[in-house]
């Protein structure tokens, strides 16, 4: 009988202990993909230069002549993040294909100059009617930057505004989640 209660007691303790080690290693795999979009802080201080819209704005303009409501989705091809943000992309780019805009996907190692400009992928540029920043950034935070932590979801209906912007775009530069640092 204490053979028996002993074996199920050995039993228990290995099932709690191999959850725990399940729960150990999906935390620790999680927390490790964490990064800072901005690590480095390139993008904040980039931002703070007069001419910085002007530049990105340009260096899309190689890709598609016309930004008035476009979106632009960044990636790079080795970035192991993007498996993660994919759900999220194809919802983006369904709501911008709803209200009219234009949905353009780049890999940013296609293109080097943007590289200088973006710290991070995957990310997304958005800009209104008048070919203004909307905003420039992760597309949510988080592990698995989901629709649930999105930042893109509210800015989505300014593609097609006609409104002035004052203060210029948001580029979000504190945002902690799965994404890729860009090597210059």
């Amino acid at each position: 009988m204490l053979s028996k209660r002993w074996r199920q007691r050995s039993l228990w303790l290995l099932i709690v202990a191999w959850f725990g080690a399940v729960l150990v290693g999906l935390w620790w795999l999680l927390e490790a993909r964490l990064v800072w979009f901005d690590a480095e802080g390139r993008l904040q201080q980039q931002v703070s230069s007069n001419d910085f819209e002007q530049r990105l704005a340009s260096q899309l303009q190689h890709i598609a002549p016309d930004l008035s409501s476009s979106v632009f989705h960044v990636f790079a091809e080795s970035c192991q993040c993007n498996w993660r943000t994919r759900a999220h992309q194809q919802a983006t780019e369904r709501s911008v294909k709803v209200q009219g805009g234009h949905n353009i996907t780049i890999d940013i190692d296609q293109y080097p100059e943007l590289k200088t400009l973006l710290p991070s992928t995957p990310a997304v540029i958005i800009y209104n009617a008048n070919q203004q920043l909307v905003y420039l950034g992760p597309y949510a935070d988080g592990a698995f930057c989901t629709t649930e932590t999105s930042f893109v979801e509210q800015l989505l209906p300014e593609i097609n505004s006609n409104k002035l912007k004052a203060n210029g775009g948001w580029v979000n530069t504190v945002a902690n989640g799965c994404y890729c640092n860009v090597a210059i």
